[in-house]
């Protein structure tokens, strides 16, 4: 049994070997004749929730590689502004650097996990979603036969949420708010303004759901956005 275990550790151990130095490699690649960083510290915590999503929405699945070059000079940033911001996500192994060319990432389970906990709606055909005062009602009908009611108060004649307007609301109310909560608001305003742009309706009403748990748990910073729901609560 020993003689057949020894070749088959010396070979795995050239193999870890081998891919340690090519992680090596391409890192100091990827690392030399930075230009300097264009980001103010402040902005990193929002942009790496931003960068983080979109990897995930475009790889769909864990493990898939994802370049992500176009998105990043679509934003304005550089080499040293993205290795900051990924630079979080990367540390608690929620995404992985994949293949040779700086941009290449790709998802890992644990990241997957997060992201389908925190962004990804995974109901059955029939839900009943009820809020509390303070918050938006939203409901998404997983069928394609099926309706869906929202309104407040139990109202299904509420006027529509201007989503324009609320976008701007969670932008200025998150200057006031909580660290946490500010970057909280600043993605969802980020996104929500990205789904009603791509007219994307499920993705839209999952936005909502998430700004309706943040109203229901944030301070009083809130108030503008607060101030657009319907009346008659």
């Amino acid at each position: 049994m020993e003689p057949v275990l020894a070749p088959v550790v010396l070979i795995a151990l050239l193999c870890w070997s081998v891919y340690a130095l090519f992680v090596w490699i391409r890192d100091v690649a990827h690392r030399r004749h930075l230009p300097a960083p264009s980001l103010v510290p402040g902005q990193l915590e929002a942009f790496q929730g931003q960068a983080f999503r979109e990897i995930c929405r475009r790889a769909a699945n864990p493990g898939v590689h994802v370049g992500m070059t176009d998105y990043f000079a679509e934003r304005g940033w550089n080499r040293a502004d993205v290795l900051r911001i990924l630079a979080e996500p990367l540390k608690h192994k929620l995404i992985r650097v994949k293949g040779w060319r700086f941009g290449g990432y790709c998802v890992t389970r644990k990241g997957w996990a997060d992201y389908e906990s925190k962004f990804i709606w995974t109901g059955g055909e029939g839900v009943h979603i009820s809020s509390a005062s303070g918050g938006f009602v939203v409901a998404n009908v997983n069928s394609p036969h099926a309706l869906a009611h929202g309104g407040y108060g139990n109202r299904t004649n509420a006027p529509d949420i201007p989503h324009q307007r609320l976008t701007e609301a969670l932008r200025t109310d998150a200057e006031s708010a909580t660290p946490d909560e500010a970057v909280r608001a600043r993605e969802y305003a980020d996104d929500l303004a990205a789904a009603v742009d791509s007219q994307d309706a499920d993705r839209t009403a999952r936005v909502l759901g998430r700004i309706n748990t943040l109203l229901s748990t944030a301070t009083a910073a809130f108030t503008l956005t607060r101030e657009l729901l319907p009346p008659g609560s």
